[in-house]
């Protein structure tokens, strides 16, 4: 129960990362309060929550509008007053050369991967300043923002750009609350599946597989344990730091 008395936000919380790390905060004794735009699939993780005995609540919110960011901070002061446990998770994923992504496609990636991060620590951060402890924001990036990769040029820089959020954000937002980013490697989930529509699983599982070193394919799951520590007290001195879980792809 590393998470007991803790009450979390989730975005993006309805599938893959998110969804996993509302039910492992749920098991580690956190109150959830996890966000999304699927009211059917929140429907059947707050049953999983309850099944296991925690609490949680899901909101719809689109991340990317600042007025939808300000009615879910207001009805959480409401309703409790205070946040210990942000997690910025929503975010979008698309393949393509510059010369054919449109600017339009461009302008989305970043607001969906950027402002809502930007967004999120706005709005929240007077809630978590509220926290009776040194409150948590985990801001989900990845192995693509630390490394470039063709055809994903959208994705790499906005993903870059949530680093940088990150370490501005630790040292504007201290000492009463700690900012850290988490870099997935490949994590074979909706995003990936979504990203590779109309090309082969298995081969694409394949190759991800054997382009690190462990020569894993990466699971929702596998990146929980990370979220767990960076939003419980034994991360207590971590701050504006990158927490990479990448089977040991970025280690070169």
């Amino acid at each position: 129960m590393r998470l007991q008395n803790k009450l979390a936000l989730i975005t993006g919380g309805t599938s893959g990362i998110g969804r996993d790390a509302a039910l492992r905060f749920a098991k580690e004794g956190a109150q959830v309060i996890f966000t999304g735009r699927n009211k059917e699939r929140a429907r059947s993780t707050l049953e999983e929550i309850e099944a296991l005995g925690g609490k949680a609540s899901f909101y719809e919110h689109d991340v990317t509008s600042e007025a939808s960011w300000q009615d879910v901070t207001r009805q959480i002061a409401d309703a409790f007053g205070k946040l210990d446990v942000l997690v910025n998770n929503a975010g979008i994923f698309l393949y393509g050369p510059i010369e054919d992504t449109p600017l339009e496609d461009f302008q989305v990636m970043w607001q969906t991967n950027v402002d809502s991060v930007f967004l999120g620590m706005k709005y929240c951060l007077p809630l978590l300043r509220a926290s009776e402890g040194t409150a948590s924001v985990i801001n989900i990036s990845s192995l693509s923002g630390m490394v470039g990769h063709p055809d994903c040029v959208s994705y790499c820089s906005s993903k870059s750009a949530s680093l940088m959020l990150t370490r501005v954000m630790a040292m504007e937002a201290a000492p009463k609350v700690r900012v850290n980013a988490l870099a997935p490697g490949p994590v074979w989930n909706e995003l990936l599946e979504r990203a590779h529509e109309g090309q082969d699983a298995e081969e694409m599982k394949t190759y991800y597989r054997e382009s690190q070193p462990l020569k894993l394919m990466g699971e929702s799951a596998d990146v929980t344990g990370g979220l767990v520590f960076l939003a419980s007290q034994e991360s207590r001195y971590v701050n504006g730091s990158l927490f990479r879980i990448d089977a040991g792809r970025g280690a070169d």
